[in-house]
């Protein structure tokens, strides 16, 4: 039997560095059973903990006549004085 020459010698090199290469990244690769499995705890915990905000934002945010006081009457009233916040409009004489 001949030797081989080079290029055999060299493909053969090259298919057992790509068997190497294969089973290196086949272990490095996810099993996808498992993925899938993560996936679905991720999305059930993201769901309750959506379910839990939209429940709390029936809640309500502010105090019983909270716009009555006058605290909040001058914040309104404030907020309408366009020389106060520097708004475009007439602008009361001093």
């Amino acid at each position: 039997r001949n030797p081989p020459d080079s290029t055999e010698r060299g493909s053969a090199a090259a298919r057992r560095a790509m068997g190497f290469l294969t089973r290196w990244l086949a272990g490095k690769m996810e099993d996808p059973a498992k993925r899938q499995a993560d996936f679905e705890k991720h999305m059930t915990t993201t769901m309750a903990k959506c379910e839990e905000v939209k429940k709390n934002w029936e809640q309500p945010t502010k105090t019983h006549r909270w716009w009555t006081k006058d605290r909040n009457q001058l914040t309104y009233k404030f907020s309408l004085e366009p020389m106060l916040v520097n708004a475009p409009g007439r602008a009361q004489n001093w």
